[in-house]
């Protein structure tokens, strides 16, 4: 350290400037690794929207061949609308939500038949 006061003042600048630019470039770096961040979201976001999209068409179209199609004639039964997403179901447990699918539809397919077609005496 000196005691001139111009070079104190240059030797405090120059301080003042190395902090600065080490300032940007943690920044920059930070700004890049979030850019990098958000475009891996980006990408997860997409692949689940996909995903919904392939299991609302599957839930669908179940919906239709399995449900609506065997019961279209059945004039006592007034059909609902096809299924909504439920927003609290855990994507984890995909595979057992289809799984319960077939048993349920084949339960209520049978009980429209019983009471539809009364077995004769």
């Amino acid at each position: 350290m000196t005691d001139d006061p111009s070079a104190r003042y240059k030797e405090l600048l120059d301080t003042a400037h190395r902090a600065a630019r080490t300032h940007s470039e943690h920044e920059r770096a930070r700004s890049l690794a979030l850019i990098g961040e958000i475009a891996s979201e980006d990408k997860e976001i997409a692949a689940a929207k996909d995903a919904e999209a392939k299991v609302t068409e599957e839930v669908t179209g179940w919906w239709r061949r399995q449900v609506a199609a065997p019961l279209a004639d059945v004039g006592w039964l007034t059909l609902g609308s096809p299924p909504t997403a439920d927003p609290s179901a855990d994507p984890e447990n995909l595979k057992d939500y289809l799984a319960r699918i077939e048993p349920a539809t084949d339960a209520l397919n049978s009980a429209v038949r019983r009471a539809s077609w009364p077995r004769r005496r």
